[in-house]
């Protein structure tokens, strides 16, 4: 029987995860305390946290959000989870940029990510970088239609001057 003190550290666990849109679940190990404070900080700047959690605890609170049995090997050896409640690509580039942090894995909206695809992931331009190359395109192709359209009426007007010069 789990003791009240696990039950309730579960119950939290779970509150803490439920809002996340990713989890990237990372090993620490030779990570010193200013770094972790550093990382935390920046993941605070870009809608994250980082938490350490016991993996017992923390893998039977994930499989209570009906996450798969793929958690269990990640939960192998000291584990933190950094979640992500905006963007999971800028997330993905500060983890890769944290200096003696190894990444073991990550699910995303529930897929799950190996460490290779995560620092594939990282390579990804952020959302706003992307939405500017949107932008920016959306812009050529309002330039292409004017010049479309301008080829267009001087189509016509020479068609119509052709025909006025017939008619005289």
């Amino acid at each position: 029987m789990p003791s009240q003190k696990n039950i309730e550290y579960i119950q939290t666990t779970k509150e803490q995860l439920k809002s996340g849109k990713a989890f990237y679940f990372t090993d620490f190990t030779g990570l010193s305390v200013q770094n972790l404070e550093t990382l935390r900080r920046e993941l605070k700047k870009n809608s994250a946290v980082y938490v350490v959690l016991k993996n017992t605890l923390g893998y039977l609170a994930m499989k209570d959000l009906g996450f798969d049995n793929t958690l269990r090997e990640l939960f192998i050896g000291p584990t933190g989870i950094a979640i992500a409640f905006d963007d999971p690509v800028v997330l993905a580039k500060i983890l890769k940029e944290t200096k003696d942090l190894k990444i073991k894995g990550c699910y995303i909206e529930g897929t799950f990510f190996d460490a290779k695809a995560v620092l594939k992931l990282s390579q990804i331009p952020s959302k706003d970088v992307l939405l500017s190359f949107v932008v920016s395109s959306l812009n050529l192709l309002g330039n292409l239609v004017g010049v479309l359209e301008g080829v267009l009426r001087n189509i016509i007007y020479t068609i119509d001057a052709m025909k006025n010069k017939e008619a005289k």
